[in-house]
C-alpha cells in the first residue's frame, strides 16, 4: 500500500528516549544565547532563501525512486534475528515488525530479540543470543556497533552475517573509529548511500523547512538528541544549514539524553518561555513530543510558532492532523527501509554486493502526503511488491 499525496505538487529510530530528557547535558541548562555555531546578524541572502524554497518544493514530492528490479533468488532456510534498542518505543517495535515482514517474503523465519534501552548489556545479550541459537543473520535496529562490538566480532566467527537498519558501524567515526563489522550496511538509496548522509539531510531538510517558512527569519528553539550517533548527525546537519542563514539563528538549544522522561514537559516549557523570540520549534526526534512535548505545545499561548518534527511516527502524524502542536514531520519511509535492509542481506546471503534502494524524504503536513488516519506513512513507492516480485522472479 502507497500514500498517495493529496496535493500533487507534490521518514532510531534509534534507542530513543527510554527516559531522562535532560537540558544540563553537557554542561548545561537550556541556554536561550546558544546558537550551537549559528548566527543571525547579516540578514538572509535571496540566495539562500530561494534555495531553501526549492528544497522545500522538492520535499513536497519527494525524492523517492523504485527499487532494484533485479537481484539473487531468495536464500534458502535462513533464521534472522530482528534486535531492537528498545522494543517499548513504537516506531522502533514497527520497524521490527516491517523487518520480519519483509523476512516472511522470502521464506525466512524471523525472531525479535528487546535490546531493553541496553540495560544490563541488553543489546550484546541479544547478539550473543542468536549467536548461540544459530542464527544465519542479524540486523541491527537503532543499535550502534560500538556497544555490541565484542558480541559482534563473536557472531561473525560463528558464521553469522550482520546488517544494519539504523546502526552505525565500528568505523563510523561516532564509534570507535575501527574496522567495519556489517556485512550490509544501511544504505537507502544511491543519492544517500551511507547512513550519516541518511541523517544529515534530514536535519538539513528541516532547516530548509524553517527558513523558507520564516522567509529566511528562522529563530530557533533547537531539542537536539545529544550523544546518540544518528541524534548527532541529525542536529549537525540542521545547525549547518540555518548557520548559512544570515536572518537566521538558534536563540535556545535542549539538549536530550536518553535516561528518564519525567520531567521532558516541565523542561521543555521552561526552554520555551527563555526563549521567548523564537518563531521555530524543531524537535530532532519525534518521539519527544509523544514524551511531554506535544501537550505543552498545546497548552501554550504561543500560537505563531512553526514547529517541525523529524521521521512522522504514527503519533505524530495524529498531532499534525489535528492542527495543534506539531506541524511537519519528513517522511522516510520505515518500511521501505526494511524492505531494503532484508534486500541487502538477502545479497549477501547469496554472495552479491548490497544494491541501494530507493527511499526518499518527503515533507509531511495536514494538507499534503498526510496517510489515512490509523496508518503509517509509507511513501509513494509501492515497494512490497517490486521487491517480492524481484525476488520471486529473478533468473539467478
Amino acid at each position: 500500500m502507497v500514500n498517495a499525496p493529496r496535493n500533487p505538487r507534490v521518514s532510531i529510530l534509534s534507542v530513543l528516549v527510554a527516559a531522562c530528557l535532560s537540558l544540563t547535558a553537557c554542561g548545561g541548562d537550556a541556554s536561550p544565547g546558544d546558537a550551537s555555531g549559528a548566527s543571525g546578524t547579516s540578514g538572509t541572502s535571496a540566495g539562500v532563501l530561494d534555495s531553501a524554497v526549492k528544497a522545500v518544493e522538492s520535499g513536497y514530492a519527494g525524492a523517492y525512486t523504485k527499487p532494484p528490479s533485479s537481484g539473487p533468488r531468495p536464500a534458502k532456510d535462513k533464521h534472522i534475528w530482528v534486535i531492537t534498542a528498545w522494543q517499548q518505543v513504537r516506531a522502533l517495535a514497527y520497524q521490527a515488525e516491517q523487518l520480519s515482514a519483509a523476512a516472511g517474503v522470502l521464506g525466512w523465519k524471523a525472531k525479535v530479540c528487546d535490546g531493553l534501552n541496553n540495560a544490563n548489556g541488553g543489546m550484546a545479550t541479544c547478539v550473543r543470543q542468536a549467536t548461540a541459537a544459530g542464527a544465519s543473520g542479524i540486523v541491527l535496529v537503532s543499535v550502534d556497533c560500538a556497544p555490541v562490538r565484542q558480541a559482534l566480532v563473536e557472531a561473525r566467527k560463528a558464521g553469522v552475517k550482520i546488517a544494519s537498519f539504523s546502526g552505525f558501524d565500528c568505523d563510523d567515526p561516532t564509534q570507535d573509529g575501527s574496522s567495519p563489522l556489517f556485512d550490509a550496511p544501511a544504505s537507502y538509496s544511491a543519492e544517500m548511500p551511507e547512513l550519516a548522509d541518511f541523517y544529515t539531510r534530514l536535519g538539513a531538510m528541516r532547516a530548509d523547512l524553517a527558513i523558507a517558512k520564516t522567509g529566511g527569519e528562522a529563530k530557533v528553539l533547537h531539542i537536539a538528541f545529544h550523544g546518540i550517533a544518528f541524534g548527532d548527525y541529525v542536529a549537525k546537519g540542521f545547525i549547518d544549514r540555518i548557520a548559512a542563514c544570515g536572518g537566521c539563528e538558534i536563540v535556545g538549544t535542549v539538549k536530550v539524553a536518553p535516561a528518564d522522561v519525567p520531567n521532558l514537559r516541565q523542561k521543555f516549557e521552561t526552554a520555551l518561555v527563555q526563549a521567548s523570540q523564537a518563531n521555530v520549534v524543531a524537535v530532532d526526534v519525534d518521539h519527544f513530543f509523544v514524551a511531554g512535548i506535544q501537550p505543552a505545545l498545546v497548552s501554550s499561548p504561543r500560537k505563531d510558532l512553526v514547529v517541525i518534527g523529524n521521521e512522522c511516527q504514527i503519533d505524530n502524524l495524529d498531532y499534525i492532523r489535528g492542527g495543534r502542536g506539531q506541524q511537519y514531520c519528513l517522511g522516510a519511509s520505515n518500511a521501505y527501509r526494511a524492505y531494503t535492509t532484508i534486500d541487502a542481506l538477502n545479497r549477501v546471503f547469496n554472495g552479491e554486493r548490497v544494491v541501494p534502494g530507493g527511499v526518499g524524504i518527503q515533507i509531511v503536513d495536514k494538507d499534503h502526503n498526510l496517510p489515512a488516519a490509523g496508518t503509517e506513512y509509507v511513501g509513494p513507492v509501492d515497494f512490497a511488491a517490486l521487491y517480492a516480485g524481484t525476488w520471486k522472479g529473478s533468473p539467478r
